[in-house]
């Protein structure tokens, strides 16, 4: 009992508010595609690109699901100076162990497992991701 209420302290309050907001729209996405095939790509692609570098302009790919799952610019736009720095200093991980919540729902639970299997390439992708967020964000006048 206790162990599970630290964990909900220890959780990323701006993660947790997305995952809740937007879990829906991937769950349709994931029964849309065949995602056997669709981890087995980017398995391969994490392979065979082990420094790879989003380009800035693809923060905007509808047809990548890591990407929709890390950027939404609807909801970063609604966040407060405070809420953006807490996203800021977010990593994956934060978001592999809200999207655990949610891991009765078995698309979910083969994404996380992806995720947590290459962890430090998402990490690694995710920090160039966040740079380029950041300075998006701050071209609209966002104070990060």
């Amino acid at each position: 009992m206790k162990r599970r209420r630290i964990e909900a302290m220890a959780s990323n309050p701006v993660w947790k508010r997305y995952v809740a907001e937007n879990v829906e729209k991937w769950l349709t996405w994931l029964k849309n595609v065949h995602l056997p095939s669709y981890v087995d790509l980017t398995q391969r692609f994490i392979n065979l690109n082990p420094a790879y570098r989003p380009p800035p302009e693809s923060l905007h790919d509808e047809q990548d699901l890591l990407r929709q799952m890390l950027w939404n610019e609807e909801f970063i736009m609604t966040l407060s100076d405070k809420g953006l720095l807490v996203w800021a200093n977010g990593t994956v991980a934060d978001l592999v162990d809200e999207l655990r919540k949610y891991q009765s729902i078995k698309e979910l639970k083969i994404i996380c497992d992806l995720i947590d299997s290459n962890l430090l390439w998402f990490e690694r992708v995710y920090a160039f991701t966040r740079a380029d967020i950041i300075s998006y964000l701050r071209s609209m006048g966002k104070s990060i």
